[in-house]
């Protein structure tokens, strides 16, 4: 995904990372990973008022956040009746078909993390806080 098309522009996002040495550095198939992990560090780091999950993360949080911004900086909201997670700004032509998808917290933040909780909040869910 793009992060051209985000609406939380405070925060750092995948973009970002992929221009660090350290992931330019990476070997190709490790990449990926290391820009979500460093994604999350950055945002740890710019933001610390706001909870990051990590795309390893995958106990889902207690209390569990309402919403929560992706590693492009889209939102997700969380349906409280089956605890799962959709895109409210979807529009097939600008996402991925799996953004239009509803997903349980693992799949999000396996295959779309680092997430972070859209308040500044340290009481939301028990994601690791540095």
């Amino acid at each position: 995904m793009s992060s051209k098309r985000s609406k939380n522009p405070a925060l750092p996002v995948l973009d970002d990372a992929f221009r660090l040495a350290s992931v330019k550095d990476a070997e190709e198939s490790t990449r990926d990973l290391a820009a979500r992990l460093a994604t999350t560090e950055l945002r740890r780091v710019s933001h610390p008022g706001r909870v990051t999950w990590e795309p390893t993360d995958q106990a889902e949080p207690v209390p569990v956040p309402p919403t929560v911004v992706d590693g492009d900086g889209d939102l997700w909201l969380r349906d409280r009746g089956t605890g799962t997670w959709t895109m409210p700004e979807f529009n097939p032509k600008e996402f991925p078909a799996r953004c239009g998808e509803v997903l349980t917290w693992n799949e999000l933040a396996c295959e779309f993390g680092p997430l972070t909780a859209l308040a500044d909040d340290r009481r939301i869910g028990g994601g690791r806080r540095r």
